[in-house]
């Protein structure tokens, strides 16, 4: 089957704009922190019909995108704070990781100071400092990580709902067909 480049072209850029409308619509819902404006971007998609399909495809792209970086951003803090907590000698251990790091506690660290030998009240206030900032922004991309699981269920469903009324159409097309209605006569 040929292909006329132009409609590749026009293809291409139909997808790019729906992902860049998709990127901003989506810092605005993590702006915002609630799920409405994609709601409302989905719900005249959706009005469209299964033609729609590419474009809650191509949300639904930058939405794992989004995650893949927020994710990659909590390895990043959680780096950053075993080089800082490293510089006084202190040691995470495998029984930490960006995950349970949200779990790691002001009095849980105190005692993990300790327990490497670092006494110096100085020390462990700075130590204890880190560990907040941390926190704060492990607590920010946690908020930003749950939003997005919801936008994705979200698009999900309404992706299954458009591709069982796609599929419908079809069968309903291919049942009263010109050439399917001979048959019936």
């Amino acid at each position: 089957m040929y292909e006329d480049p132009l409609e590749a072209v026009y293809a291409f850029v139909e997808r790019a704009y729906v992902r860049m409308q998709a990127a901003e619509v989506l810092t605005q819902c993590l702006d915002e922190g609630r799920l409405t404006p994609l709601q409302d971007l989905v719900e005249a998609l959706v009005l469209a019909g299964p033609d729609s399909l590419d474009a809650l495809r191509e949300i639904l792209f930058e939405v794992d995108s989004r995650k893949t970086q927020l994710r990659q951003d909590q390895h990043q803090v959680f780096s950053r704070l075993e080089g800082k907590l490293g510089q006084y000698g202190v040691r995470l251990g495998k029984a930490h990781s960006p995950t349970s790091l949200m779990r790691l506690t002001p009095a849980a660290l105190l005692a993990l100071l300790r327990s490497q030998k670092v006494v110096n009240e100085d020390d462990q206030i700075v130590c204890l400092g880190y560990l907040r900032e941390a926190l704060d922004v492990m607590s920010s991309l946690m908020a930003h990580l749950y939003l997005l699981d919801e936008v994705e269920a979200y698009l999900i469903d309404w992706l299954w709902g458009l591709m069982y009324q796609s599929v419908h159409r079809g069968w309903q097309n291919e049942r009263i067909s010109p050439s399917k209605s001979q048959w019936l006569l």
